[in-house]
């Protein structure tokens, strides 16, 4: 396995549904100049990139790959209803995972009685896939990669009911960060990436060694603090909303470099629909538009910051061979 005792370049990977094309596209340049990631941290869809990621090598590979996984996206139909429900009610639910809505949420479907236990969206396409370009060992003996996951209540003799799981993220229940390469067998594996992207109402909850889970989203879309649990140093964030709610000061032993969207990511202006739509979205023309914007802001992001330590490497060889000269004519001999 790579595990690094002590890593000191990460990678952190938030999630937000079919806008994680804009991940791949910022990390085709981020392998342009030669990253190595030592140890990833990813929510929801990030976790489910973040996997491609861990488990091919070399990294410049993986992303290669993931870029192409994202092209075959816009080309499958991975986003099938389960069920004949109100779409309607999918964009209220949706609501939940843009933080000033969040609460808004939870009132909404108490006072409707908003409360199904069926998930929306049928799993089965997004499982078989994933188990197409996921190979397990690969992973166990790849990148050392962990993924939020918020725990689900279960009460037992009721089925799964989600609205539970929005009040509890509303009153202050706690994600968790679980390594993948702990999972014993392939299905717990399968289960917990599937688990970090469950988005409630849509996808059904995940078993993973007797605890249920759901999306990671709910209690942290940014797993920075997973790296710096594990004394991680250096982290490029990876965002997928340009007004992402965190405090980067939370982690003031860590040199963080964010690249988040520079323009309008969502597919609509309308608050409701553009984010449940942007979520979903997983059209050809929206996942290359996503993957080159992507791009383009990694590139904004880091060209800068190459540009520094470059004046300053060429800065630290003409003084060292100012030093060497110097040292040359102290120690000649009088004229």
């Amino acid at each position: 396995m790579n595990y690094h005792q002590n890593p000191q370049i990460g990678l952190v990977l938030a999630g937000g549904g079919a806008k994680g094309a804009y991940q791949a596209g910022a990390l085709r340049y981020l392998a342009e100049i030669g990253l190595q990631p030592q140890i990833i941290a990813g929510t929801s869809i990030g976790a489910l990139n973040g996997a491609t990621l861990a488990a091919n090598t070399p990294f410049n590979y993986a992303v290669q790959r993931l870029d192409r996984i994202w092209t075959k996206l816009g080309q499958t139909k991975v986003i099938s209803p389960h069920q004949n429900l109100a779409v309607n009610t999918l964009n209220q639910a949706a609501k939940a995972f843009v933080p000033t809505f969040r609460h808004w949420l939870v009132e909404f479907a108490l006072n409707a009685g908003l409360s199904n236990n069926k998930a929306l969206l049928d799993p089965e396409p997004i499982e078989t896939m994933l188990k197409e370009i996921i190979a397990p060992d690969a992973l166990r003996n790849g990148i050392e990669l962990w993924v939020t996951v918020f725990p689900s209540l279960k009460i037992p003799g009721l089925d799964y009911d989600w609205l539970i799981d929005l009040i509890r993220s509303q009153i202050g229940a706690k994600a968790q960060w679980l390594r993948v390469q702990d999972c014993q067998n392939d299905e717990t594996l399968f289960n917990l990436l599937l688990a970090s992207a469950a988005i409630p109402f849509a996808f059904p909850q995940r078993e993973v060694n007797g605890q249920y889970y759901v999306d990671g989203a709910l209690g942290d879309n940014i797993p920075l603090g997973a790296l710096a649990a594990r004394g991680c140093t250096h982290a490029i964030v990876i965002h997928l909303d340009g007004g992402a709610i965190w405090n980067r000061h939370d982690f003031p032993e860590q040199t963080v470099i964010e690249i988040r969207p520079s323009d309008k990511i969502n597919s609509s202006h309308l608050p409701v629909i553009g984010e449940i739509h942007s979520l979903l979205d997983f059209t050809p023309e929206k996942i290359a538009t996503l993957k080159q914007m992507g791009y383009q802001d990694a590139r904004s992001s880091l060209e800068p910051i190459l540009e520094t330590l470059v004046t300053v490497k060429q800065q630290r060889k003409v003084e060292k061979s100012l030093l060497y000269s110097t040292e040359i004519l102290l120690g000649d001999e009088p004229l």
